[in-house]
């Protein structure tokens, strides 16, 4: 059973829908009722509210709930049945689980959020950042270190780096950085994270409001992007392309160029963030 007054509030806090945005209202519309369905407020195989419920409730157009909708079937992540309404597809339950950030994790669990912002710059990358972005020391890189808060209390410090390629002003990102790169079709799909213990110096015990030397959960986190690479092999009539000359070991059998298409996966993400011992705990869940 849907328990609309929980979800209308997470697809607008999500979606954001009243902040001026160059994202069409009903791709931010339809990013926040796909969060919704992956914090699990609809369950496989519930019926999605009629679109003229959540366009009253939410102070919007039918119009864009339907496309926002239309987005979302296209996705197979909801299905209409006709006569009977909109539902959430079965196959969503075996949708591998999307990277989120800090902002996305703490709306799933029904928390406020906000943020302090200590630094957005750009400048040249430091010997550590050159390593875990893969990028040259000439390469610049956009910063972003900012105090996290949960429900008004100060929960992480995070700094995170990405190229100055994919953030070319850091002060673009107003609350969440995920969404922002979504937006610009650039979110990480895959990511790996190390967590230690470790205790909190004076200046980071400082910022999170708690004694020198408290425990916290230290998270160092490089996220990626695949992006496909063309490159050019050759071969004996295999493949298409442009005809080369005539190959040195055979001149009677011309070489043909072909194209070949190889993906790779880039990081764009580096992050070192410093959770409270006593506010934050970390869930993983596996299966076999």
């Amino acid at each position: 059973m849907v328990e609309f007054g929980r979800l209308i509030e997470h697809v607008r806090q999500v979606a954001d829908l009243e902040a001026p945005s160059a994202t069409p209202l009903y791709l931010r519309l339809q990013r926040g009722i796909e969060k919704a369905i992956e914090a699990g407020l609809v369950a496989v195989n519930d019926a999605l509210p009629a679109e003229r419920e959540l366009a009253h409730a939410l102070g919007i157009s039918r119009v864009t709930v339907r496309n926002a909708v239309r987005v979302l079937v296209d996705k197979g992540i909801l299905v209409q049945r006709h006569g009977a309404g909109t539902f959430v597809a079965s196959s969503q339950a075996l949708r591998p689980r999307q990277i989120t950030g800090f902002t996305e994790d703490m709306q799933i669990k029904g928390h406020a959020t906000a943020a302090l912002w200590l630094e957005r710059s750009s400048g040249p990358p430091t010997p550590e950042e050159c390593e875990a972005l893969e990028i040259l020391p000439e390469s610049p890189v956009s910063r972003l270190y900012r105090l996290r808060m949960v429900d008004e209390k100060p929960v992480c410090l995070e700094h995170t780096v990405l190229p100055h390629s994919v953030l070319p002003d850091p002060t673009a990102i107003e609350t969440s950085l995920y969404a922002w790169l979504e937006d610009h079709h650039q979110r990480p799909t895959r990511c790996v994270q190390t967590l230690s213990a470790r205790l909190l110096d004076v200046s980071h015990a400082h910022l999170l409001g708690v004694p020198t030397g408290s425990a916290c959960l230290y998270v160092e986190r490089r996220s990626f992007i695949r992006q496909r690479h063309a490159y050019s092999g050759s071969g004996a009539g295999v493949g298409a392309g442009s005809t080369a000359p005539s190959s040195p070991i055979n001149p009677d059998k011309p070489t043909r160029r072909i194209s070949l298409i190889r993906q790779e996966d880039h990081p764009i993400e580096f992050v070192r963030a410093y959770f409270r011992g006593d506010l934050y705990e970390f869930v993983s869940e596996s299966t076999i």
